[in-house]
């Protein structure tokens, strides 16, 4: 399994499977954040077995599902509430990891800076810069809310 840090408590994988959990659970990972919908398709491995199994080997589940490229103002703020509660290391997946780094960066854009977010992706191998200017609204939305 391929997981790879976007910051000190975000790290982020493609969809594991089932007997992959228990060397997450071995490498220290506290909770997992899945934001695959479910039946999304015919290979994704059962959420409710996932979870169940999870959740005997410690570690806390969250699902924020969403469809890749629709990243929803409810789904930025659940993902935040979620990866801010959580206990960390946090590992989110989805099919290739790329949504687990858009909502990540989406939900940090008002906290840190633009480029950081960019360049941590980066090193993990997803492009944010096709998502630049929705981040930098974000950024600059958080600035003016802050200001009122």
């Amino acid at each position: 399994m391929d997981i790879k840090p976007l910051d000190d408590r975000l790290y982020v994988a493609a969809q594991p499977r089932l007997d992959e959990l228990e060397q997450l659970a071995e490498q220290g990972f506290r909770t997992i954040i899945s934001n695959r919908p479910r039946g999304e398709s015919d290979d994704q491995p059962d959420p409710d077995a996932l979870k169940a199994k999870a959740k005997s080997l410690g570690m806390a589940w969250h699902e924020v599902p969403v469809k890749p490229g629709e990243y929803a103002k409810a789904d930025i703020d659940a993902y935040s509430d979620v990866l801010h509660s959580a206990k960390a290391p946090v590992l989110g997946f989805c099919r290739t990891g790329k949504r687990v780094a858009h909502l990540w960066a989406l939900s940090l854009a008002p906290q840190r800076p633009v480029s950081e977010l960019i360049e941590s992706a980066n090193a993990a191998g997803y492009d944010l810069e096709p998502l630049r200017d929705r981040l930098e609204q974000q950024a600059h939305q958080a600035k003016g809310d802050s200001g009122s």
